[in-house]
């Protein structure tokens, strides 16, 4: 039976998903931000999870996932997905690893717009080395500029960050992209349900107010996810700054950064690029016949 994807679906997405993937699409932050926006849905049967979205008036599957890879789990994913192909819609996410479990019986294609950018957590925490000589600048520059401080978020001060979000869409909301409005919605329903979901979240404060946050979690024991990071632009070096700080100060121990996907945008994949990447996350999906 099909179900409304909520806050309260955590621990059955979960069961599914939890420290098994290393990328953005299939954590559950992630399932729920953009949740709202899409109409996300999911369903439970034959222990196997399925979530299926709208995207632009049209029907995706999210990669079925099985509750573990025995060769019968396999069977029965590949089983849901000979199902969900009769519909004629796109399933996309899949990973590396289940390319290879399944590139013998479906069309599976890879899509550099999905693929998630893997960064050097020492790198991007550090900015040390000739490749981030004009970023670590910018961050130098941006605190001799700034009397600032930095804060951790939580129930006391998450009000702060609401109002900024609230504030950062209302300047770029002219866009009419629906994808900004998408994100939107799921980004203040994140914050509402911050201290349900395994989130760690920091701003940047000048004169008393937020002027940028970073919000993330930890996909793997080695990893962790960005999920969002906004910042006024008024105040030059606010984003370097912000995604500097928010790794120093919420994440030591880890080893690498997930900034997801660039989705097809060229000047976010040049800005990605600009951090010099380690790897990029392959990701593959069977298209709908057009």
């Amino acid at each position: 039976m099909w179900q409304k994807l909520t806050i309260e679906s955590k621990s059955s997405i979960e069961e599914y998903t939890k420290n098994r993937f290393e990328i953005c699409d299939l954590s559950f932050s992630n399932l729920l931000l953009w949740s709202i926006g899409e109409n996300t849905e999911y369903e439970i049967e034959n222990d196997v999870l399925t979530v299926r979205s709208v995207y632009m008036g049209d029907v995706y599957y999210y990669m079925p996932i099985p509750k573990n890879d025995t060769p019968k789990n396999i069977e029965k994913m590949k089983e849901k997905i000979r199902e969900i192909l009769k519909e004629n819609v796109a399933i996309h996410y899949f990973t590396e690893y289940w390319y290879e479990k399944l590139k013998d019986d479906f069309n599976l294609q890879e899509k550099r717009d999905y693929e998630d950018y893997i960064y050097s957590y020492e790198s991007l925490s550090t900015l040390k080395g000739r490749h981030y000589a004009k970023k670590k600048n910018r961050v130098s520059n941006f605190k001799k500029s700034y009397q600032f401080s930095y804060e951790s978020i939580s129930k006391d001060n998450i009000n702060e960050v609401v109002a900024f979000q609230k504030k950062w869409y209302e300047i770029h909301s002219e866009s009419s992209e629906e994808i900004l409005k998408n994100e939107n919605e799921g980004i203040l329903n994140l914050l509402k349900n911050y201290e349900k979901l395994d989130l760690k979240g920091g701003f940047l404060k000048v004169n008393n107010q937020v002027i940028a946050y970073s919000l993330g979690e930890a996909l793997t024991d080695k990893m962790i996810l960005v999920h969002t990071e906004k910042a006024l632009i008024d105040y030059i070096g606010s984003y370097q700054a912000i995604n500097m700080i928010y790794l120093q100060k919420e994440w030591q121990g880890y080893e690498l950064v997930n900034r997801e996907d660039d989705f097809g945008d060229e000047g976010l994949r040049e800005a990605k690029m600009s951090y010099k990447p380690l790897y990029l996350q392959k990701k593959y999906s069977i298209e709908k016949n057009i």
